[in-house]
């Protein structure tokens, strides 16, 4: 589909691409990782047009249909998001009109010969109106804004009325609409809350398309991509792995590298030894001069260099508070209605909730379910009615999600810093800053012109030049790369304080805290339970898609249950005796390879080996441990899945 040659880009001095290649299959699914500026937005707008380059060549065939979907984009806003979506069908929109043209021109036709090429015209547009599937296009607006979490008062209002999010999932219902051949997805999920993301990944799991997808959410990266191209240092790794497997693969070749080359220098060394003591023998010129040829040719294995650079959290020990932290009693809000200031929108009614010295917090639901509203209320930035009160020396620490847009754009990553701690942490602010990537000139850097990751990463290091024992984090993830998630998960595991957090990202929640706050129903409801537990139980009581028609009605409640039980419980079976298959093949691979790799160990070991034949045994072994560690990845997931899959329902 998409054939990428010699692809060179410079900023200024730095090499953003230098000369990479790849291509692009029909049924690929992609993953596009690296650290935050490496350049993954940037190739993915190279592919969409968007983006002239300096060299290389992008080729791909003129019928191919793309869809891109940027982090940022201009938005119409005097359209309605049913209007916007609506904007997929143009076509067919375009094609009914035709119809009606040719249909009112055969009637009128006066000759064989008009009346022919007029009907041939005529089943043309019906043929490409047919393969676009347009017939049912409100049907299909409908239940893919419903999906992506509108509701239906809110299908037809302006977007100047709603939120960047709300708008941008607008357009991506429209880019799924068109159901192009290839979708280039930058951080798809940013705007999305639970419910939605797993929509979403639901549909794009059997979506007819191949996909590039950035996200920093690795849960969707895994159960969406196969192959994982990353971006480093102006290069491009590429591998049939999803993310996890790819992160696992990747330490295995470096691990293998390293032994490869340690081999190879104590190789080097023999020779070398052997070469010194025949050169200065007239007999033995020859031989010494052939090792030294060898050596000359032997192509050196250089170990990759790891980017081991990552943020170092460590919240500072939380000062003593009282055993409660924070008491919400009898809380209500409502907001005026944006369209209708004489009504009014309720988010809470009588809420209540304690918070406890030591709990850890997450605060979960669809937007609009007051999240955001509640710990800008804990923090009074929001009116309400009740009461709110934190406890006895309670110290508390928030970031917002517009916290990255709050610093000072003028002020430097120094003064920023220096502003923010207090005064017995103001000797600290440069190595803390350290500690958060920003070394050498990046202290002087103005905030306006760090990225959105950097100044992320800014605000947390912000936060901890205070003494804090209550943390409110409102989407703190948003702008973080994998690896600076990973690192502030596991700060917070070890923080001693307590802290509420606002996050959609499952991975990032997964095992992170102790109580789940779920608002649903204008209430404050307690889940004890994990947010992936949470999600299945959700699920399981919706039922059916959240995406589907509200048209579609089942005839009972009963006969529905049953009808789904009983597929669903066929599809297991068939997905569990498939998983049994591919267990054992790979048991039977597995064998083979572990069988092959102690061959050639000891064939590279026996004594006498010429030098050539050794190098050629190491470099198979490298192969054949790369292939075992891919076959025991998909294995351990197989088998895994068959777990899942539980035992075989008696017929």
């Amino acid at each position: 589909m998409i054939t990428v040659q010699g692809l060179t880009l410079h900023f200024g001095q730095r090499p953003m691409f230098d000369a990479v290649s790849f291509f692009i299959g029909s049924d690929d699914r992609i993953g596009l990782v690296g650290r935050n500026g490496a350049g993954k937005s940037t190739l993915l707008k190279i592919m969409a047009g968007q983006q002239p380059f300096d060299g290389g060549t992008i080729g791909k065939p003129n019928e191919l249909t793309l869809g891109y979907l940027p982090q940022e984009m201009a938005h119409n806003l005097e359209l309605t998001p049913w209007q916007v979506a609506e904007k997929a069908f143009e076509e067919a929109i375009a094609l009914n009109a035709s119809l009606e043209r040719i249909e009112k021109a055969l009637e009128k036709a006066t000759t064989d010969e008009e009346a022919i090429e007029l009907a041939t015209m005529l089943a043309h547009a019906h043929e490409r109106l047919n393969t676009i599937g347009a017939a049912d296009h409100d049907m299909q607006i409908e239940r893919m804004l419903k999906g992506i979490g509108f509701v239906e008062k809110d299908m037809h209002r302006l977007m100047s009325e709603m939120s960047g999010g709300w708008r941008m999932r607008a357009e991506l219902a429209r880019l799924l609409l068109i159901q192009p051949d290839l979708l280039l997805l930058d951080e798809p999920t940013n705007h999305l809350d639970l419910p939605a993301i797993q929509w979403l990944e639901d549909l794009l799991r059997t979506y007819p398309a191949a996909l590039v997808l950035i996200s920093h959410d690795k849960t969707f990266l895994d159960r969406l991509t196969k192959r994982t191209l990353e971006v480093v240092g102006g290069k491009l790794i590429d591998r049939k792995v999803p993310w996890s497997q790819y992160v696992e693969l990747r330490k295995v070749e470096r691990e293998q590298q390293a032994a490869q080359a340690k081999d190879q220098q104590r190789y080097i060394k023999e020779t070398t030894d052997l070469i010194n003591k025949f050169r200065a023998k007239a007999s033995k010129a020859a031989f010494a001069q052939s090792l030294i040829t060898k050596l000359d040719k032997l192509e050196r294995i250089e170990v990759e260099d790891e980017d081991l650079r990552k943020m170092l959290v460590k919240f500072p020990p939380a000062p003593q508070s009282g055993k409660i932290v924070c008491e919400v009693k009898g809380v209500s809000k409502s907001y005026p209605d944006r369209k209708h200031p004489e009504q009014t929108k309720e988010i809470f009614r009588k809420a209540e909730l304690t918070i406890a010295k030591g709990e850890h917090l997450a605060l979960v639901g669809a937007n609009g379910t007051g999240k955001s509203t509640l710990v800008r209320m804990i923090m009074g930035e929001e009116p309400f009615d009740g009461e709110i009160k934190l406890g006895h020396n309670v110290i508390v620490g928030y970031y917002a999600q517009d916290m990255p847009e709050r610093m000072n754009p003028a002020g430097t990553v120094m003064e920023t810093a220096e502003y923010a701690a207090s005064e017995e942490n103001r000797v600290r602010v440069r190595a803390m800053l350290g500690a958060f990537m920003f070394s050498g000139d990046d202290v002087d850097k103005k905030v306006k012109v760090l990225s959105g990751g950097e100044r992320a990463r800014l605000a947390l290091c912000c936060m901890l030049l205070k003494p804090l024992n209550f943390l409110i984090l409102d989407e703190p993830t948003h702008h973080l790369d994998i690896q600076s998630k990973d690192v502030l998960k596991n700060a917070l595991k070890n923080y001693e304080g307590t802290f509420l957090l606002v996050s959609h990202d499952r991975d990032f929640l997964t095992g992170l805290t102790n109580r789940l706050l779920e608002l649903d129903d204008h209430r404050i409801r307690d889940q004890h339970m994990d947010i992936l537990e949470l999600i299945e139980k959700r699920k399981a009581l919706q039922g059916a898609d959240i995406g589907k028609s509200s048209a579609a009605q089942p005839k009972t409640k009963a006969e529905k249950a049953d009808k789904s039980e009983h597929a669903d419980r066929r599809e297991r079976d068939k997905e569990r005796k498939r998983m049994q298959s591919q267990v054992a093949r790979l048991e039977k691979q597995l064998a083979e390879l572990e069988a092959e790799e102690k061959s050639l160990q000891a064939e590279v070991m026996r004594s006498g080996m010429p030098a050539a034949e050794v190098e050629k045994g190491y470099a198979r072994m490298g192969e054949v441990a790369e292939r075992i560690a891919a076959t025991m990845k998909e294995w351990e997931e197989a088998s895994l899945r068959m777990e899942e899959l539980g035992e075989e329902n008696p017929a």
